[in-house]
């Protein structure tokens, strides 16, 4: 996991995405369901153009062929008017989320991650932590 979440953070695709079974399911905490490495790479792509994203594990626990991590990312809009959680933010803003999630495993890949948000902040630039 901790290799995983070092090489999403830094944004490096190509390693991020070897954790991947080519088919793999992910459902994140809004629900989006994406099917396929190379499905979730783009959109993961597409959603960096307007946030940096980082991504701490709290905790971890290693099962029979399942990881369950608590999670804890901060998005920063990286512009002026980005959409998200039903906000309009602007460059510097942060949205903050906890979140739990389960990555089921093939053959040491991730087959099926299944996410839920537990908990969400906003914060704008200036405003107080």
């Amino acid at each position: 996991m901790e290799n995983y979440l070092a090489a999403f953070n830094r944004g490096d695709e190509a390693a991020y995405g070897r954790f991947y079974a080519p088919d793999v399911e992910l459902r994140n905490g809004t629900g989006i369901i994406l099917r396929g490495a190379e499905a979730i790479v783009a959109y993961y792509r597409k959603a960096r153009e307007d946030f940096h994203r980082m991504m701490t594990l709290r905790a971890a626990l290693a099962g029979d062929g399942a990881i369950a991590a608590a999670l804890a990312s901060v998005f920063t809009a990286r512009r002026d008017g980005v959409e998200l959680s039903g906000r309009t933010m602007q460059a510097g803003d942060t949205y903050a989320i906890e979140s739990m999630a389960l990555y089921q495993m093939q053959d040491g890949l991730f087959r099926r991650i299944e996410a839920v948000t537990l908990s969400r902040r906003h914060r704008a630039v200036g405003e107080p932590a």
